[in-house]
């Protein structure tokens, strides 16, 4: 049975599914929004996504945004996390035979793990370029 895409959700939903604003949050929803953008996936299983990085907070709250954002989750087995011991997040999303590689700007990462209003980080990551978060 193939299901209609549901409406993706806002951010302001998404910081309240994961109980709290961040810019780890802020991240994955920023680059979800952007996946979907580009791919343009029309099912609820047409992405597969594929972060590797630490699973440890606050990295695992990319997780959160990026579901909220993509509809793509641990529980439908269409997103999954493969542990990494650096500080780097590379994400990969398939649609198909398509596959589009993501890597984390040192500099994005820095602006996330030395926050020290979380809010305030994560609107920051929100304004900026996607060019300027993840090559």
């Amino acid at each position: 049975m193939k299901f209609k895409r549901p409406q993706n959700l806002t951010y302001t939903e998404t910081i309240r599914f994961h109980g709290h604003d961040g810019p780890f949050l802020a991240l994955g929803y920023r680059l979800g929004r952007f996946v979907v953008r580009t791919m343009r996936p029309t099912g609820i299983m047409d992405l597969r996504i594929r972060v590797t990085m630490k699973t440890a907070k606050p990295y695992t709250c990319i997780l959160d945004g990026l579901q909220c954002s993509t509809l793509a989750t641990v529980g439908k087995g269409n997103l999954s996390v493969h542990r990494s011991s650096g500080r780097a997040i590379t994400i990969n999303v398939y649609k198909g035979r398509t596959r589009k590689a993501f890597k984390i700007k040192p500099h994005a990462l820095d602006i996330c793990l030395n926050a020290v209003d979380l809010g305030k980080a994560a609107r920051r990551i929100l304004r900026m370029q996607a060019r300027d978060l993840w090559s």
